[in-house]
């Protein structure tokens, strides 16, 4: 609790707008943390089929590409980064509330993830550009492992007040509450100065920009290998325990996981991210080799806990690695394009999950390969000249 007030009360003081997109951000993820780790489930207590609902998620991220290069890139030049927030909100309220009552009213369950696709997309893209532009070079880890552990603070129970209301009201309550919270989530950032944007993509060098940066790129699809991979965590304990508690109990711990990491590895974030990557691929890779193995609840507890210990683990010093290498150096180009490489790299972990439909646990053999790449990757960076990674 300390930590907390140690962190709130920061905040305060200082007057860098990088806060107010924390806050901002946090009061979002508490909102979606009653619903993020049991959306699939609502898909799948629903009648969907996994093959189904991995089908659903295929379209919801392939469109959020389809309008981050051909809505968003014109959007940013014309209106600014700020105002594109106007337009996530209600289609977040539409995609949570059509999500609600696709069953009911019948409505295609492709055109609810193409809407929750855009809402995602025009949240994350601009977001992660103020992100970049607004932390100071060097405090990028301490302010990217408050922007991802402050809302796990404050969002431990979270799952498991879901959990309750689903039982005793129903799903309508934890969709009410989403919908509640990210009206109160844009309030921070409202008085975000609009800046104009530097952004200068132009599609006849767009293969130039990509090569220019192609092991950044490279390094961005193997960690949206590995978080999605944590993602289908959630969904696969859900599977083979069989119980509507398993999410609650997993969204809280994977919580606990990024709280961890904050009082333990937190301060560390802003010295040399490369080792924190080292260490956090081998232990990414022994979970993975865990996971394949695990068939009762204390196993598929306890390593959701270390799993998201250990994501954590590797995002923060990740994109402290990556923003540092782009800041202001045209991030926004960067950003944007990034968003290739990000969904190429989450279908890669769709496609997985769908060829082993028949043995599940034979799914982590992936987040296994690509850990072990990652680790292999940072281990030889400063013997080899890895072209692009450095920016």
């Amino acid at each position: 609790m300390f930590k907390i007030k140690k962190i709130i009360q920061s905040i305060k003081n200082d007057k860098r707008e990088i806060y107010r997109i924390h806050i901002a951000h946090s009061i979002r993820s508490i909102a979606l943390s009653f619903i993020t780790i049991y959306a699939p489930i609502y898909l799948l207590k629903n009648g969907f089929s996994l093959e189904k609902t991995i089908h659903f998620y295929a379209i919801f991220h392939i469109f959020g590409l389809v309008v981050t290069l051909f809505v968003l890139v014109p959007m940013i030049k014309k209106i600014g980064l700020t105002r594109i927030f106007r337009f996530y909100y209600p289609l977040e309220v539409i995609y949570y509330t059509s999500l609600f009552f696709m069953q009911s009213l019948g409505i295609p369950f492709w055109l609810v993830a193409m809407i929750g696709g855009a809402a995602t997309f025009v949240y994350w893209v601009p977001l992660n550009i103020l992100l970049v532009r607004h932390s100071d070079f060097d405090k990028m880890g301490t302010d990217l492992a408050t922007f991802f552990a402050l809302p796990k603070m404050l969002q431990v129970f979270n799952p498991l007040i879901s959990l309750a209301l689903i039982y005793s009201v129903g799903f309508w309550s934890i969709f009410s509450i989403v919908i509640l919270g990210l009206i109160l989530s844009y309030i921070p950032l409202y008085k975000i100065k609009s800046h104009e944007s530097k952004l200068d993509l132009h599609w006849k060098n767009f293969w130039i920009k990509f090569k220019n940066r192609k092991g950044l790129f490279f390094l961005e699809s193997l960690d949206n290998i590995i978080e999605e991979s944590h993602w289908f965590w959630g969904i696969y304990v859900y599977l083979i325990l069989g119980s509507l508690a398993a999410p609650g109990i997993v969204g809280t711990l994977s919580s606990l996981g990024g709280v961890i990491f904050m009082f333990l590895v937190g301060k560390k974030s802003n010295g040399e991210p490369e080792k924190l990557i080292v260490w956090a691929s081998i232990l990414m890779m022994l979970i993975s080799i865990l996971r394949i193995f695990t068939v009762d609840q204390f196993w598929a507890y306890g390593l959701t806990l270390a799993g998201s210990f250990a994501m954590t683990f590797l995002l923060v010093p990740y994109f402290s690695y990556i923003y540092r290498s782009i800041k202001d150096k045209d991030e926004e180009e960067f950003i944007i394009l990034r968003e290739i490489p990000t969904v190429l790299g989450r279908l890669v972990v769709f496609g997985f999950i769908l060829l082993t439909l028949s043995h599940p646990n034979s799914f982590f053999l992936l987040p296994l390969a690509i850990s072990f790449l990652l680790l292999v990757i940072f281990l030889v960076r400063k013997k080899f000249s890895l072209v692009g990674v450095e920016g």
